[in-house]
């Protein structure tokens, strides 16, 4: 599914293609670091991520597999993809139809995340090793 995105000074604009409705919910310490929070996000198709505006989009590479973007005007983070870009996941609040169709499918990092906050979706959990082999088995 086509949709429009933005940051929030919308001085950064794009659309991607989404693979589904899932989001996945990122517990890991960089994510909580960078988002003051937890990390949600939506896997989008290979190659769909297409600028409208990108004047102001700074990538900083987080770690050796990936690189964050956001943007340098109002400090959103817009997506984590993998540094040749082959898999990109985009910040779902970014998004700006209504979310109502998206489910929380997924919980990364779940060993990760702090004792104080539990979600009551029924998810998939995957700890940081479950994440690194899975990461592993793609390249």
């Amino acid at each position: 599914m086509h949709q429009y995105c933005r940051c929030l000074c919308g001085y950064t604009q794009f659309e991607i293609e989404t693979m589904n409705q899932n989001v996945t919910a990122c517990h890991c310490s960089l994510c909580r670091r960078q988002s003051g929070g937890i990390n949600m996000n939506i896997h989008i198709k290979e190659g769909s991520l297409r600028w409208i505006t990108e004047n102001y989009v700074s990538i900083y590479q987080s770690s050796e597999r990936g690189e964050r973007g956001f943007c340098n005007h109002c400090g959103t983070s817009l997506f984590w993809r993998t540094q040749d870009q082959k898999f990109c996941n985009i910040n779902v609040f970014c998004i700006v139809h209504n979310n109502d169709d998206l489910i929380l499918k997924t919980q990364i990092y779940i060993d990760n995340k702090p004792s104080f906050y539990e979600f009551r979706n029924e998810t998939t959990n995957l700890t940081e090793a479950d994440v690194i082999a899975l990461y592993s088995a793609k390249n």
